[in-house]
């Protein structure tokens, strides 16, 4: 069973997703994402309390003009974390949310159980400019992301049209580009800063992704987090966790139990 329950985090109010029981997991969404409870979230629910929070400005949390740089949105979660009462989690950010949770680790380590990383954004990648998300028209943008398009079209909004998903679109966006404009996608002190990560970490890639691809991009996430290790989905594009969600859940869980033990 999951609920939704609206909160208000120093002043910032956002609506948060919740499933499951066990050991908590914070798991932090990408950019423009489908902003809603999927089977991947379903199945790390069976092993984990999975809180599920909607970035501001993101789905029906409103938005935060105070948010001018990525390291607010991660001060912002581990707020979030204090007022939920929770000491330490498993943490798992996907793409966008996955460079708000790098952000976090190198700020406070001690708080995490484990890292999970899938396909993130967020470090200078030698040879490697991500492609300008917001020039793309609705079907390369589609293409640039997934690479089943079955996936696409279930995670899709039901209208396209409706005035309230293009508002929640531009709304997306607009917050995205208050913190990922300029530098475009990556914090220039971030790479430099990963050494100081000691959660244990995973990385899940997508074979296919175009947007942030395996070579050259991995390899200096594994390079620059002291014993991060990589799997890689040979069935996805950006987002494996959607377009294969019972083997990266799988894989999740394992690690999480896995280090979690060992904490």
């Amino acid at each position: 069973m999951t609920v939704t329950r609206r909160l208000t985090v120093r002043a910032t109010t956002i609506d948060l997703m919740e499933g499951g029981a066990g050991t908590p997991l914070l798991f932090l969404h990408g950019a423009g994402g489908a902003v809603r409870w999927l089977p991947f979230h379903a199945r790390l629910a069976e092993r984990f309390a999975v809180r599920y929070p909607i970035h501001p400005g993101h789905g029906g949390s409103p938005e935060a003009d105070w948010i001018e740089h990525i390291s607010d949105l991660a001060f912002h979660y581990l707020d979030l974390l204090d007022d939920l009462g929770l000491d330490r989690v498993h943490l798992v950010g996907a793409s966008f949310g996955g460079w708000i949770a790098a952000e976090m680790a190198v700020m406070a380590s001690h708080r995490l159980r484990s890292l999970t990383l899938i396909d993130p954004v967020g470090i200078k990648v030698d040879g490697w400019i991500y492609p300008f998300l917001f020039g793309m028209e609705l079907p390369e943008l589609v293409g640039m992301i997934f690479q089943k398009m079955e996936t696409a079209m279930l995670t899709a909004p039901e209208d396209m049209t409706a005035p309230e998903t293009l508002i929640t679109l531009y709304r997306q966006n607009t917050a995205l580009a208050r913190v990922a404009w300029s530098p475009y996608l990556y914090d220039p002190l971030l790479r430099r800063r990963l050494a100081r990560i000691t959660a244990p970490t995973l990385l899940c890639w997508g074979a296919h992704d175009r947007l942030a691809p395996v070579s050259p991009c991995a390899e200096p996430w594994q390079k620059e987090i002291p014993g991060a290790t990589l799997r890689v989905f040979a069935e996805s594009g950006h987002v494996p966790h959607l377009e294969e969600p019972d083997a990266v859940a799988q894989a999740v869980a394992d690690f999480c139990d896995d280090k979690g033990a060992r904490a």
